[in-house]
């Protein structure tokens, strides 16, 4: 309970003790201030300005030229190869490792590492 005494009223108003601490630390609090209409009190709600947590990519398996992983929502597959190789190897090169990520994603599932619900075929 955060109290203020104005020239005209004294006022109330509901705070947490998270705001109230940062009030205290000399630190400005961005909220909204609304009545109550069960307590009829005055009750400040500061803003969450913090953006959520993302989990980490879990790696699913390496492979020659890079990695896949699987996130909340996608699976990603990510190959990297040099310049010099040359365009018609450096594909050859992704077709292959693409399978080999295929084939190591549907190993998993076979052995019930990997979850075949989640991957609709």
């Amino acid at each position: 309970m955060l109290i203020i005494i104005d020239s005209i009223m004294k006022k109330n108003f509901d705070v947490s003790a998270e705001v109230l601490k940062k009030i205290n630390t000399g630190k400005s609090v961005e909220g909204s201030i609304s009545l109550d209409p069960v307590t009829k009190t005055i009750v400040f709600k500061a803003y969450n300005r913090k953006a959520p947590k993302r989990r980490k990519d879990r790696v699913i398996c390496y492979h020659e030229n890079g990695w896949l992983k699987e996130s909340e929502n996608n699976l990603k597959f990510f190959t990297s190869i040099k310049k010099q190789v040359g365009a018609v190897r450096a594909c050859q090169a992704m077709e292959r490792d693409l399978e080999n990520v295929t084939d190591e994603l549907f190993q998993m599932m076979e052995r019930g590492e990997y979850p075949s619900d989640i991957l609709k075929l």
